[in-house]
């Protein structure tokens, strides 16, 4: 039978990889100009939903868990800690692009409020 610790580290592991996917997904859609769907809003209400249960799961786990119990599930501890990484690599990826894209329509809306002083 697995133990609690290894079924959380399973479920956190499984709950990063949808993050990971959802994040992809996202940025997809916003890379489409104008275009504010359904699926946007629902992938960003998603990742909110997963990333307050990866947290919770996340502290629980460490909270109710002693280090020698964690400790037999290295494997997962450490692939934990793989996709927490990967997630922190991608969000600030998503950070950088949608600066970036924030800053291009200010720009354009300057360009455009100058067009029509003439």
């Amino acid at each position: 039978m697995a133990s609690i610790v290894k079924l959380d580290l399973e479920k956190i592991n499984e709950i990063s990889r949808q993050l990971l996917s959802r994040i992809v997904i996202a940025k997809k859609n916003s890379d489409i100009e104008h275009e504010l769907t359904v699926i946007e809003q629902v992938t960003e209400h998603e990742i909110t939903d997963l990333m307050s249960q990866r947290e919770y799961l996340i502290h629980n786990l460490f909270e109710q868990n002693s280090t020698a119990e964690m400790s037999l599930e290295l494997n997962l501890l450490n692939e934990m800690i793989a996709l927490d990484s990967e997630l922190s690599k991608k969000s600030q990826q998503c950070k950088q692009y949608l600066a970036e894209h924030v800053i291009k329509f200010k720009k354009s809306k300057k360009a455009s409020k100058s067009y029509q002083q003439y």
